[in-house]
C-alpha cells in the first residue's frame, strides 16, 4: 500500500512561522494575523443576514479569513460550518445532493438533527433546511445554524461551463441556491402543495436558521450581477476584501515571527512587497508577502542565521516567484512541469482541479522517478500543489491564484521551445531531402553525362566501322 499522502495544511511552527502560499486554516490559526477588523466585520454580516457574499482581488487571502478568522470565531458561538465546493463533472452526483451530502457529513460530527432521517435524497436544499422541528443540535443541547461556505464560487463561471453538461449542472444549482437564499419553495413543491394539502404541514416556512457565505474573486463580480433578477439578495449584503495596509501587513510580518524578524527588516519587507511604498501609503497582498516571509526565512535558515537580515532581501517579486516554481522542479524531469502546466491550469490560466488518480498516471507516463506517488507527495510537500477531499475524491491542484501568472508564463515559453524544435526539425528534414534531391540531381547527371560519352563513342564506333 502506498504511503498516505500530506495534508493540505501546511507545516507551521515558531521556527517556520509563514506558510506561504498555503491558506490558513483553524488548526493554524494561531499564526494568522492583521485581518481582525475584517474578520469581526464579516461575522456581523454573517450574523445578521442570510446570504453574505465577501469578494475581492486573488492573492487578498479570502480563504485564510474564512478558515482561520471567521470560522472559529462563529464556531464559539453556534455555528456550524460546511464548506462545500461542487463538483460540476458528469460523474459527479447532482450540486444539491453533494450539498446535503456534505451538510450531513459535517453536521454528524457537531451534533445531531432533531428528526434525523426526514431529509429526502431528492429533495431541494429548500425543503431540506424547512422541515418542521428538524433542527441541529450539539451534545448539549445547544441549536446549531449551519453556515453553508461556497469558497472559490467563480468556478461556476469557468470550470462549469466547459460543456453542456456542465452548465445543465451550473443552472440547476443556481437555481437551487436561490430558492434557499430568497426562502422560496420551489416550481414542484407548490404544485404538491395545491395537490395535497397535507404536505404543508411537513415545511416550516417562516424558517431561516441557516446561513449562506459565497466568496469569489472581484472580476467576476459583473457575472454575479447576472443572477440578481433570480436572486435579488446577491446584491443586498456585500463585503469588499481590500489588500492589507501597511500597518496589517507589518503584524502579518511581527506577529508570527516576532523572534525571527525586527521591526526595522519588518518594515522593509512590507516596503519591499508594497513596491517602494512607505508603510503609511502601502497596500499589499497577503499570499505575496507570506511567500516572501517564507523565501525569506528558509535563506536565513540555510545559512544557519538566528535572524532574518536585509541582505537576504534581494531580487523582485516576479523573480521571487519564478525562483519558487523553478526550486521546486529542478530536481524533476521536464515531463513533470508539462503535467503540471498541462493538466492543473486551463487553456486561459485558470486553476484547475483534476482527481488524483488521473495525475498519478500522467506522472507515471512522464517518468516521474522514483514513483508517482512520491513526487506528488513532494510538489505537496513544498507547496506547489495541495490536495483536497471532494465527494470522497481526492483532487490536485495548485497552491494558490498567485501561481497561475508564473506557471501560465512557463507553459507559453516551453510551448515556444517546443514548437521551434518542431519547426526546426521541420527545417532540418527539409534541409535533408534537398541535400537528397541534389545528390540525386548530381548521380542523374553524372548518369546522364556517362550515357552521352558513351552515345559519343557509340557512334563514333558506328561511324568508324562503317568508314572501315
Amino acid at each position: 500500500m502506498n504511503a498516505p499522502l500530506p495534508t493540505t495544511d501546511a507545516v507551521v511552527d515558531q521556527r517556520h512561522p509563514w506558510l506561504g502560499l498555503a491558506s490558513f486554516s483553524e488548526s493554524t490559526r494561531g499564526f494568522f494575523y492583521g485581518r481582525e477588523e475584517e474578520v469581526a466585520e464579516l461575522a456581523r454580516r454573517v450574523q445578521r443576514m442570510l446570504l453574505t457574499v465577501l469578494f475581492g482581488q486573488s492573492g487578498l487571502g479570502k480563504t485564510s479569513i474564512l478558515r482561520a478568522g471567521l470560522v472559529p470565531r462563529l464556531r464559539a458561538e453556534g455555528y456550524c460550518p460546511v464548506y462545500v465546493r461542487i463538483d460540476y463533472g458528469p460523474d459527479a452526483p447532482s450540486p444539491a445532493l453533494q450539498i446535503k451530502q456534505a451538510i450531513l457529513r459535517e453536521t454528524a460530527a457537531a451534533g445531531t438533527w432533531s428528526r434525523a432521517g426526514v431529509a429526502g435524497q431528492d429533495e431541494s436544499l429548500w425543503e431540506f433546511f424547512h422541515h418542521r422541528d428538524d433542527v441541529l443540535h450539539d451534545a448539549d443541547g445547544r441549536v446549531l445554524l449551519p453556515l453553508l461556505i461556497f469558497d472559490q464560487f467563480e468556478e461556476i463561471f469557468t470550470l462549469a461551463q466547459g460543456d453542456d453538461g456542465g452548465r445543465r449542472r451550473a443552472a440547476a444549482f443556481l437555481e437551487d441556491l436561490a430558492e434557499l437564499v430568497e426562502n422560496r419553495p420551489s416550481a414542484a413543491l407548490e404544485a404538491r402543495l395545491e395537490d395535497d394539502d397535507s404536505v404543508v404541514e411537513r415545511f416550516d416556512f417562516a424558517r431561516n436558521d441557516y446561513r449562506v457565505l459565497i466568496t469569489l474573486r472581484e472580476d467576476y463580480l459583473a457575472h454575479l450581477e447576472s443572477l440578481k433578477a433570480a436572486m435579488p439578495s446577491i446584491t443586498q449584503n456585500r463585503m469588499r476584501l481590500a489588500p492589507m495596509t501597511g500597518q496589517q501587513a507589518l503584524a502579518a510580518v511581527t506577529g508570527p515571527g516576532g523572534r525571527l524578524v525586527t521591526e526595522e527588516v519588518a518594515a522593509a519587507i512590507v516596503r519591499f512587497v508594497a513596491g517602494g511604498a512607505e508603510l503609511a501609503h502601502a497596500q499589499v497582498e497577503p499570499s505575496l508577502l507570506s511567500l516572501i516571509c517564507r523565501e525569506l526565512n528558509d535563506k536565513r535558515t540555510a545559512a544557519g542565521r538566528d535572524e532574518i537580515s536585509l541582505d537576504l532581501l534581494a531580487g523582485s517579486h516576479a523573480s521571487i516567484l519564478s525562483d519558487f516554481y523553478a526550486r521546486v522542479l529542478l530536481e524533476q524531469p521536464e515531463a513533470v512541469r508539462s503535467v503540471i502546466e498541462d493538466m492543473l491550469l486551463t487553456a486561459s490560466g485558470y486553476r484547475e482541479n483534476v482527481a488524483e488518480e488521473g495525475v498519478l498516471h500522467a506522472l507515471t507516463a512522464a517518468g516521474a522517478a522514483p514513483d508517482a506517488h512520491s513526487v506528488l507527495a513532494l510538489l505537496v510537500d513544498r507547496r506547489l500543489l495541495r490536495i483536497e477531499e471532494r465527494l470522497d475524491v481526492r483532487r490536485v491542484e495548485l497552491t494558490h491564484d498567485v501561481l497561475c501568472g508564473v506557471v501560465l508564463a512557463s507553459r507559453a515559453l516551453r510551448h515556444e521551445r517546443e514548437e521551434r524544435g518542431i519547426a526546426e526539425r521541420k527545417l532540418a528534414s527539409q534541409r535533408e531531402r534537398e541535400r537528397a534531391t541534389r545528390k540525386a540531381l548530381l548521380r542523374a547527371r553524372q548518369i546522364t553525362a556517362g550515357c552521352v560519352v558513351l552515345t559519343v563513342v557509340s557512334v563514333g564506333s558506328a561511324v568508324f566501322g562503317y568508314v572501315k
